[in-house]
């Protein structure tokens, strides 16, 4: 997840994705944007890669949790959200 400092949304979307990541045996970080080089710092926070190693599978932006439930049941065997 890339975030940015002070951004509410961030805020308030890490913790669920933290909690699926948990649940589902997925390693989860975060990166601060301000710590990126502008060029490829993202428009949309917070925003995710999916990744298999140094594969990217999918990304996305913003805090719309069907989304990002709807991109990980597509990629990841047995995903579960409850």
């Amino acid at each position: 997840m890339i975030k940015k400092k002070g951004c509410n949304p961030c805020k308030l979307f890490e913790p669920i994705i933290k909690k699926l990541s948990e649940k589902n045996n997925l390693h989860f970080r975060t990166i601060q944007a301000e710590d990126m080089p502008l060029n490829i710092r993202p428009d949309i926070f917070p925003f995710f890669y999916l990744r298999d190693g140094d594969k990217l599978i999918e990304s996305w932006g913003g805090t719309n949790e069907r989304k990002m439930q709807s991109v990980l049941k597509r990629n990841i065997k047995n995903f579960t959200i409850d």
